[in-house]
């Protein structure tokens, strides 16, 4: 990790780059250097070739004058005796243009397709041609008396062995200075780069520790012009900052405090207004007995029971919402418990006229959770379903599915729908549009659906019915997923 921290630090690339310019250069004037060179090189040999042509001519004219051939060979095979003797190959003719003698420096000369001899350019002078095939220079030249003029010619091969092997020599110097040279430029360029890069290397780490949360920490300002600046700056962002948190911190504290007094005010108006409903026909009950002295007949007594009941519902889901119990979580299956839900509420749904569509995604992954709490939060949504299509009937679709690692319910129904002013409230502890309703049971769905770290969204439309999303995550999403689903009209 550290290795590709330091190949990933800008002080890396700009000394990289530094040694790739410096490399490239290099390389590029050693090619001028070596290609000037070559230039050099090659006139000088054919130079020097020019010059042991003429210097053979010479030497070979009075025994071609004699026919001496012998002597002729002689010169010629003396001429290549030495290793460093760039001659490798030579040839003598007559004025005729019959061959008189051929001298070669060993056989792999010997074995050479030498091209036939140009009589009529050699006629005015010496006459070089290149054979790249074999690296040799071919020098022609007339072999002339001054007083008889043309006598015979010359053919000299002069090897370019000696120039490649200084060229190849230079190039290996060439190449090895470069390598030398890049690093070299790398190092130079990392001291140089840690050297330029140090005050925005220290204002990094200063980054780092404020993203980590040490807020109000300073860096020590180095370098000069823009950099000493955004040093400076950042030190007072940074002091800033601390100060602006623990203002926000404080405010927070204030807030939460503020909240929790405003819910505690509204759970015991919403207590009180909801236990004053069912003590009202009681103590009117109680009244009459007491200032009329008549006894309580049967229907008082059922009333009081049915107010009483109501009181220690309220009283229950009340506490249910503020103080939660413990759940022992296990691992559950979402369809086995939905199909408990609708097995539940299925008379009600039939004598509702309300038809019930499923679709459960076979092998569904079993999720982490409370299997009776699990229960109650399905059929809260599915009673709220039944009732908002009780009395003109409608479907009630039912659908279980996987994504983004969570197990997903979604319960839609043709219902009378949820204006939107309300769909902002049906969180609230004890809001509710019905009559009969205590106002709890969204608010109690929404904490046991919290405490599964799930989530719940209702989307609606007056006239146009309300779907619900549930989605809790399953550690098991993805290793029973399956195609398609069950359709039950």
């Amino acid at each position: 990790m550290k290795l590709r921290k330091f190949f990933d630090s800008i002080a890396f690339r700009i000394s990289i780059s530094i040694a790739v310019v410096v490399a490239a250069s290099t390389m590029a004037v050693g090619w001028l250097i070596l290609q000037e060179e070559r230039k050099t090189l090659e006139a000088e040999l054919q130079s020097k070739g020019r010059y042991l042509a003429e210097l053979m001519s010479h030497q070979v004219t009075e025994p071609l004058l004699y026919e001496e051939r012998h002597v002729i060979f002689t010169l010629l095979e003396g001429s290549m005796k030495s290793a460093e003797s760039l001659i490798v190959s030579a040839e003598v003719y007559d004025k005729n243009r019959e061959l008189v003698v051929s001298v070669y420096k060993n056989e792999r000369y010997r074995n050479m397709n030498l091209p036939p001899y140009d009589f009529e350019n050699s006629m005015h002078g010496p006459d070089i041609k290149e054979d790249n095939t074999v690296s040799i220079y071919y020098v022609s030249r007339p072999v002339k008396v001054e007083t008889l003029g043309t006598i015979g010619f010359l053919r000299l091969c002069i090897t370019k062995e000696f120039l490649s092997a200084t060229l190849e020599g230079m190039k290996q110097k060439l190449l090895l200075f470069s390598a030398v040279v890049t690093v070299v430029g790398i190092i130079f360029g990392l001291y140089m780069a840690r050297k330029v890069l140090q005050p925005v290397l220290i204002l990094s780490k200063g980054v780092s520790l404020v993203g980590e949360g040490e807020v109000g920490v300073e860096v020590p300002v180095v370098g000069q012009g823009e950099i000493k600046d955004l040093s400076m700056s950042f030190n007072r962002m940074s002091v800033k900052l601390k100060e602006l948190i623990d203002k926000m911190k404080s405010a927070q504290e204030h807030m939460v405090k503020t909240e929790k007094l405003y819910a505690i005010g509204e759970f015991s108006a919403g207590i009180a207004h909801e236990i004053k409903n069912p003590l009202t026909p009681i103590m009117m009950l109680m009244r009459r007995v007491k200032e009329e002295k008549e006894s309580l007949t049967d229907k008082d007594i059922e009333i009081i029971e049915e107010e009483l009941n109501r009181i220690d519902k309220i009283v229950t889901e009340f506490l249910a919402f503020a103080r939660p119990a413990k759940m022992e979580k296990t691992e559950v299956n979402i369809n086995e418990v939905i199909s408990e839900v609708i097995t539940l509420t299925k008379p009600k749904m039939d004598r509702s006229g309300i038809s019930i569509i499923e679709k459960y995604l076979p092998e569904l992954p079993d999720i982490t959770g409370n299997n009776d709490a699990l229960k109650q939060v399905f059929l809260n949504i599915m009673l709220n379903a039944v009732q908002a299509m009780d009395g003109k009937g409608g479907d009630l679709t039912v659908e279980t599915s996987t994504g983004d690692g969570n197990v997903r319910v979604i319960i839609s129904d043709t219902g009378t729908g949820i204006p939107e002013e309300h769909l902002k409230k049906v969180y609230d502890p004890f809001f509710t549009t019905k009559k009969e309703g205590t106002g709890m049971g969204l608010a109690l769905t929404h904490n046991i659906i919290s405490g599964h770290s799930g989530r719940i969204d209702i989307n609606s439309a007056p006239g146009k019915g309300t779907m619900v999303k549930v989605e809790c995550p399953s550690p098991l999403e993805g290793e029973g997923k399956g195609e398609g689903g069950r359709d039950n009209g």
